[in-house]
């Protein structure tokens, strides 16, 4: 629980130096989140984005554009069947995801699609009978939504995101995670 508090702590921080930096302000966005996972992992996940100051245009009229996400994770699941498996774990990341937003309104809002990729730390290498074999993890995520309101200031979609050490660790047994996350942007 120690690492939860701490990485929430890190995480309000990072966010409440934002909001005093009128600049940094106008591109920023919260967000929370909740699924499920492997091993009846369910988890609970706090964010704060910042919006790239550059976009890229595609064809169709879905220009590319981004931002770097903190988050913190609290994981709570099963136990594995080793008697010393662990049924929780508190994460840490740091990720820039790249998004195809459409340019033009649909119905109610603006559709998009995201991929990125970032670092993330665990507090402990195994929960429910999955060994992560190191705390250090990438983390994957691709997802589907959409933005509405006003100033496109809402923002609900599905992402699933990968934990992975790419054999950076003797095992690497990965964690897959869905989730619906609800975010808000500020302008």
């Amino acid at each position: 629980m120690k690492y939860l508090y701490k990485n929430t702590v890190i995480g309000f921080i990072i966010f409440f130096n934002l909001a005093y930096c009128q600049n940094l302000w106008a591109k920023v966005g919260i967000s929370v989140g909740s699924g499920y996972g492997v091993a009846e992992i369910v988890p609970i996940r706090l964010g704060v984005q910042k919006e790239f100051e550059k976009k890229w245009l595609s064809p169709e009229h879905w220009p590319i554009e981004g931002y770097w996400e903190a988050s913190v994770y609290s994981l709570n699941g099963r136990a594995g069947s080793n008697p010393s498996s662990n049924h929780r774990l508190t994460a840490g990341a740091l990720a820039g995801v790249f998004r195809f937003l459409r340019e033009k309104q649909l119905m109610q809002g603006w559709p998009y699609f995201e991929i990125g990729i970032g670092a993330s730390y665990l507090s402990k290498k195994e929960i429910g009978g999955k060994n992560l074999g190191i705390h250090f993890q990438f983390e994957d995520r691709v997802g589907v939504g959409l933005r509405f309101g006003e100033k496109r200031q809402y923002d609900i979609g599905y992402k699933f995101f990968h934990f992975s050490n790419a054999y950076l660790g003797r095992c690497n047994h990965g964690l897959n995670l869905h989730m619906i996350v609800l975010g808000y942007w500020f302008h």
